[in-house]
């Protein structure tokens, strides 16, 4: 079962080029290596802070687990901090919900992440309504949801809801649409501590010829 291992920063202004310089060559090629493939790193657009969010996805909780215990990340965190401020993390767990969506998948351009928490009491019709109404229509509002996980390592909110539009234009529209507003309206009577963000590419993953690099945007 994947694991998803979220952490957030905001970049100190003057070291904005050593920043680039050390996660390229040195703590995501570490990470990949441990089996903490960091799969995208986003920037909020629109949303709270801390305004960098780096997602890295293992196969499973043991080896989350092995990575964060290791040496080699306390070493590489304590590095990073030179460069960040405002460091957290959490550990998430993909809810049951969707099985047949895929774990990890980070593609943008556009990222759209909505966080909640459950009202207790009201489990059973959340869960049907994000099955039955809410999962459909905001994949026909053209707002692909790309998967729900629950935070089982960190600060509430508990549940992180992914979807990903094919761009700004495209999610603007969709969610100044009376149906999304809609939506909004009946998820709210079952959740509490809402909140969302609006997220583009900080650090994208290419590939050519067998070899990995990422491709950063600081602004």
């Amino acid at each position: 079962m994947a694991i998803k291992f979220n952490e957030y920063w905001n970049i100190i202004p003057d070291h904005a080029d050593e920043y680039v310089e050390f996660l390229r060559l040195h703590r995501i090629p570490t990470m990949n290596r441990m089996g903490m493939n960091i799969v995208a790193m986003w920037s909020s657009l629109i949303g709270a802070s801390p305004q960098i969010i780096s997602v890295g996805v293992s196969e499973d909780l043991e080896c989350c687990e092995r990575v964060l215990k290791s040496k080699e990340y306390s070493q590489l965190t304590a590095q990073l901090l030179s460069y960040v401020a405002d460091y957290r993390s959490k550990v998430l767990i993909a809810t049951p919900r969707f099985p047949h969506l895929p774990r990890g998948s980070e593609k943008g351009p556009v990222k759209l992440s909505q966080y909640w928490d459950i009202i207790p009491g009201k489990e059973k019709e959340y869960d049907e309504f994000i099955r039955e109404e809410h999962f459909p229509a905001m994949n026909d509002l053209g707002i692909e949801v790309i998967g729900e996980w629950k935070v089982l390592v960190g600060e509430s909110p508990n549940i992180f809801y992914e979807a990903r539009a094919n761009d700004e234009r495209q999610l603007v529209h969709a969610l100044t649409s009376q149906k999304f507003r809609h939506l909004k309206y009946k998820l709210l009577q079952l959740v509490t501590n809402y909140s969302s963000r609006i997220l583009v590419y900080h650090a994208q993953k290419l590939r050519a010829r067998g070899s990995v690099d990422y491709e950063f945007f600081l602004v």
